[in-house]
């Protein structure tokens, strides 16, 4: 029996703006440390920048399955990508640090409610059998992102410094919005997780499940978004940091600098079309270990043999495109296809604002670490370290969480 195509056009949209917005937040993330160096002579601000944008992200993640339930997908995203566009004018405007800093919260409550509603939109409209895969394509979004968005960042820094830059990602994010408008599946089908009432019908009948912070947190979510939570944070270290440390300790270029990025998005993409449905087939651990033993790689090429060979420095980005293109998706899905169908919402803003918890924290302790190390250098080695033995306590919690065991008596609880 053939399976349905996921390519509705409900689909095709959500992965549009879920494009459009990721370009923006890769821009603004590849380029922010480096910003905060050159502007305000900071380090430490650059992680700032970054964990104040998690703390939105955060807040509102925790509230946007209900949010998601309640106003709607298409509502959310619309109302989201507005936040996120119009405050990004004022980073061009008014260059300090305070508003900076005031505008990164902002834009991650948007965030929050954007991601959330757009993976609640795939959650919704993609069969559970299929999630792995699509799950997969919805993030070749993220995917594109990492090579457009930093190769964007960098060229328009070049013609026109940073105002440029946050004006041309305000004009990007609010393409979210048109994509969104487009959407009319709510419209179709009554969802069980799209109304307040389904959604309060739901916590009467199950009080003991649903109620108290358990509306907010699907419990069923938890570990899957813990062992996102681990990975992230050792990730943070190259989300934040690679720019900077390719300028500073590396002396290259961002011509040069930009190519990790493609390499990056180029493994990404070979690895999402060739593995889109092996989880769905094979189980879970046959990606996910091989994705962390892949960015461990990209941690260790980027600590010690970068300094000496560029093809080292490319051969990272491949190895963390890998590593990003497997985890973090079917992870993801298995967050929604071990909870309840009518909690899909909810799960998936377990899984996101758990995740920005990773981020926030280890951007800011790599931040204040780098600021305190003895010279430039060490502080990347150090940081990078730090972050293989982050991504290795993930590898080994995945292996005793996630084999088909220990989901099969979570499932029965």
């Amino acid at each position: 029996m053939n399976k349905k195509s996921i390519w509705t056009k409900d689909f095709i949209l959500v992965c549009l703006a879920a494009l459009a917005t990721n370009i923006c937040m890769r821009m603004l993330d590849s380029n922010l440390a480096s910003y905060a160096n050159i502007a305000w002579n900071s380090k430490s601000l650059g992680g700032q920048l970054t964990s104040f944008f998690n703390f939105g992200s955060i807040l509102m993640a925790f509230f946007g399955g209900r949010i998601a339930d309640i106003k709607g997908r298409r509502i959310s995203i619309i109302y989201g990508c507005l936040l996120f566009a119009v405050p990004t004018i004022a980073m061009a405007l008014i260059p300090l640090p305070g508003v900076a800093l005031g505008v990164r919260v902002l834009q991650g409550v948007a965030k929050g409610i954007v991601t959330v509603a757009m993976a609640s939109v795939v959650s919704d409209i993609v069969a559970r059998d299929q999630m792995n895969e699509g799950m997969g394509m919805f993030n070749l979004g993220n995917t594109i992102s990492f090579a457009f968005g930093p190769m964007l960042g960098l060229a328009l820094v070049d013609m026109g410094g940073y105002s440029t830059m946050f004006l041309v990602c305000s004009i990007t994010y609010a393409l979210g919005v048109v994509f969104a408008w487009f959407m009319n599946y709510e419209k179709k089908q009554k969802s069980p997780v799209i109304e307040a009432d389904k959604v309060n019908t739901m916590a009467d009948k199950t009080p003991a499940e649903y109620k108290g912070i358990w509306k907010l947190i699907e419990k069923k979510a938890i570990i899957a978004s813990l062992i996102n939570t681990i990975f992230f944070g050792g990730y943070a270290c190259i989300l934040v940091f690679l720019t900077v440390y390719a300028q500073e300790v590396l002396l290259l270029n961002s011509t040069q600098i930009s190519f990790f990025y493609t390499v990056a998005a180029v493994a990404m993409l070979a690895v999402r079309l060739l593995t889109s449905k092996v989880a769905d087939r094979y189980g879970a651990l046959i990606m996910i270990i091989p994705g962390h033993l892949a960015m461990i790689a990209a941690l260790l090429l980027l600590a010690f043999t970068a300094k000496t060979s560029y093809i080292a420095f490319l051969a990272a980005g491949a190895c963390y495109g890998i590593g990003m293109a497997i985890v973090s998706p079917t992870l993801n899905a298995i967050a929604i296809v071990d909870s309840p169908a009518e909690r899909g919402a909810t799960a998936n803003a377990t899984f996101y604002f758990m995740m920005d918890f990773g981020i926030l924290f280890a951007s800011a302790g790599f931040g204040a670490l780098m600021d305190i190390a003895p010279s430039i250098e060490s502080g990347y080695n150090q940081t990078f370290l730090i972050s293989v033995g982050i991504i290795i306590f993930s590898a080994v919690f995945s292996l005793i969480s996630l084999n088909k065991k220990a989901r099969e008596k979570r499932s029965a609880v």
